[in-house]
C-alpha cells in the first residue's frame, strides 16, 4: 500500500477510468461545522470526496478517426478500402508511423476533480469504477489535497494503460490487415492447388482467430469465399463458415464436421464424386440427418 492509500475497490493491476477518491476527517464535527473553509461544507460526517470520469479518452476508433478520417464501424473491407485499396494502399506501415506518433496526439492537461458530497462509506463503495481511499487527516487542508492531487497520478496511469491498449489494437488490427493483403489469387479451380491444405492450414485457422471479431471474420470469411468460387455446391462453403460463426462451443463433433467438408470439397475438385457422396452421407450422419 503506497503512501497508505488504498484502493477500496476495482481490478488491482487495471484502471477503470472512473474515479472516487475520499479521505476521512479527524476533526470534531462541530469545529468542523465552526469552519469557514468552503471546503468544510462539503465534508458530510466526515468523508470528504473527490470524483472524476477518465473513461473518456482516445481509443481505437477515435484515433482512427481523428487521425486518419476513417470509421471502423464501417467494416474491416471499408476500412482498407479507405486506406487505398488491397492492391496499392494496403501498407501496414502507414498505420505504424501513426503509432510512432501516438504520444504527440494531444498534450496530457489533467482534468481535475469535482468534490462530491457523500454521507457514508457505504455509499462512497456504492459507485462505479474504482474507489481509492487516501487516509485519515487532522488538518482539512492536506485532506483536501490528496483528495485531489490523487485524481491526477490516476489519470496519468489510465491514459498509459489506455494508449498500451491502443497500441495493441492497432497492432492487431496491422496484423489482420497483412493476412488480408497476402496474395490470394488461388481460387478452387487453381489447377494444382492442395484446396484440402487450403482450406484447413489457411482458410479454416483464419476464420477460428477472428471469429470473436465480427469486422476482423467479415473479411476473412470474404477470402474464403473468394477462394471457392466455382464451386458448385456452395452449401458446403455456408456450412464451414456457419459452423465458425455461430457454435458458441467448437465441439469435436463440429471440428470432424469442417474436416469433412474440406475433404469433401477437395474430392469435387478433383472430380472423384463418389468419394465426395460418402463423405456427404458421413456429414449427413453427424449432423443427425439420415
Amino acid at each position: 500500500m503506497l503512501l497508505k492509500i488504498e484502493q477500496k475497490k476495482g481490478a488491482p493491476g487495471y484502471l477503470d477510468g472512473r474515479l472516487t477518491v475520499y479521505a476521512v476527517l479527524d476533526i470534531d464535527p462541530s469545529d468542523l461545522l465552526a469552519m469557514k473553509h468552503p471546503i468544510a461544507s462539503m465534508a458530510y460526517n466526515n468523508f470528504l470526496v473527490a470524483q472524476g470520469n477518465y473513461k473518456e479518452q482516445n481509443n481505437l476508433r477515435d484515433f482512427l478517426k481523428s487521425e486518419m478520417n476513417i470509421s471502423l464501424e464501417e467494416g474491416l473491407e471499408d476500412f482498407l478500402d479507405k486506406l487505398g485499396g488491397l492492391e496499392s494502399a494496403l501498407d501496414p506501415q502507414k498505420l505504424r508511423e501513426k503509432i510512432d506518433n501516438f504520444d504527440e496526439l494531444e498534450e496530457f492537461i489533467p482534468t481535475p476533480a469535482k468534490i462530491v458530497p457523500f454521507r457514508s462509506e457505504t455509499e462512497i463503495l456504492g459507485q462505479e469504477g474504482d474507489v481509492f481511499f487516501t487516509g485519515t487527516f487532522k488538518n482539512i487542508g492536506n485532506a483536501i489535497l490528496s483528495v485531489n492531487s490523487f485524481p491526477i497520478l490516476y489519470q496519468a496511469r489510465f491514459r498509459e494503460q489506455e494508449i498500451d491498449k491502443v497500441r495493441n489494437e492497432i497492432e492487431h488490427l496491422i496484423s489482420q490487415i497483412e493476412k488480408t493483403a497476402t496474395p490470394q489469387e488461388a481460387t478452387f479451380n487453381t489447377r494444382g492447388v492442395n484446396v484440402e491444405d487450403k482450406i484447413m492450414k489457411e482458410f479454416i485457422p483464419n476464420m477460428l482467430y477472428c471469429r470473436k471479431d465480427p469486422k476482423v471474420f467479415s473479411a476473412a470469411e470474404k477470402q474464403f469465399k473468394m477462394f471457392m468460387r466455382g464451386y458448385q455446391f456452395t452449401d458446403d462453403v455456408e456450412a464451414i463458415v456457419s459452423i465458425i460463426a455461430h457454435q458458441a462451443e467448437l465441439t469435436t463433433k463440429y471440428f470432424k464436421l469442417l474436416e469433412l467438408y474440406a475433404k469433401k470439397i477437395s474430392e469435387v475438385h478433383r472430380e472423384n464424386y463418389g468419394e465426395a457422396e460418402k463423405i456427404r452421407l458421413e456429414i449427413d450422419r453427424l449432423n443427425g440427418t439420415t
